[in-house]
């Protein structure tokens, strides 16, 4: 199975740019810790009169559209998510978002390259017997979330006509090889 990084596309620069977010906490942006993050949020962004509000925010945690959400309830039916409404008041503007409560995955193979402090994925191999059937999942381990999406996933989320995305393909590695 192929497996992309889900970025946002940085071609869109007036992609909206969260303001103020501390009122989420990353630290709770997981399964079994997700009670604490409230089921409606408002959080404002930097104004901007020709704000084009894009299908994915990957910064500082992973937001999506509706149509997006509706694709990821469709592969993985029990997952939460929390709704967050991006408001720029000064222009009047508003769009409603979806936190989605992702698996953290200890996903990553030895012949992965990371930056020293752990902040960036230079290089990312996925181990596949570590990634189990998760359609959708973020890094675990990380200082920044990364977010994998599976090939089928992805298809169905650009079927949708989805706007802002930015895909990256990784490399994986089949289940645990033994070098006996």
């Amino acid at each position: 199975m192929n497996y992309f990084l889900l970025e946002s596309d940085p071609l869109y620069t007036d992609a909206p740019v969260i303001s103020e977010w501390k009122s989420i906490s990353l630290e709770h942006i997981m399964p079994g810790k997700s009670h604490q993050i409230p089921a409606r949020s408002i959080l404002h962004v930097v104004p901007n009169t020709y704000m084009t509000f894009v299908d994915i925010i990957e910064f500082p945690f992973l937001l999506i559209s509706k149509k997006c959400m509706d694709v990821v309830k469709i592969y993985e039916p029990q997952i939460v998510s929390k709704q967050v409404i991006l408001l720029d008041t000064e222009n009047r503007k508003k769009q409603t978002y979806y936190l989605p409560i992702l698996p953290h995955l200890e996903c990553l193979s030895e012949k992965s390259i990371l930056s020293p402090d752990k902040s960036e994925l230079r290089k990312g191999i996925l181990n596949l017997s570590k990634v189990g059937t998760e359609g959708i999942f973020h890094i675990s381990d990380l200082s920044h979330f990364y977010t994998v999406v599976r090939l089928d996933v992805l298809e169905s989320i650009l079927k949708r006509g989805v706007r802002g995305i930015k895909v990256t393909p990784m490399e994986t590695e089949p289940a645990d090889r033994r070098n006996d």
